[in-house]
């Protein structure tokens, strides 16, 4: 097996464990302009269940939010590149569905 394929492996075990909420804010700041500016140090503190700040703009400020998963996703997308892993979380929050609405006005 390829390291991207273990990779992915890993990311769909992590994804598996988030809820959709949380699923959706990394989405969020997959898509943000901002994850150019994720550092290691960003991802430790989401894993430690923090807000992280990126100009301006927090990230995962909700408590409920599946720190270590969500934290594993963002290490994966710097690994993986930021293309593949919002992709895959895309298609994942399809399959489950979502009722967060924080995205709703971005897609209509």
């Amino acid at each position: 097996m390829s390291t991207d394929a273990m990779l992915l492996d890993e990311l769909h075990l992590h994804e598996s464990r988030a809820f959709p909420a949380a699923l959706c804010e990394a989405i969020r700041l997959l898509e943000s302009e901002r994850f150019g500016q994720l550092t290691d140090a960003d991802i430790r503190e989401v894993a430690n269940y923090r807000t992280i700040t990126l100009d301006g703009a927090e990230f995962f400020a909700r408590a409920f939010t599946p720190g270590k998963e969500a934290a594993a996703s963002l290490g994966l997308a710097r690994l993986l590149g930021r293309e593949r892993v919002l992709d895959d979380l895309l298609r994942l929050r399809a399959a489950l569905g979502c009722e967060c609405g924080a995205h709703r006005e971005r897609e209509a």
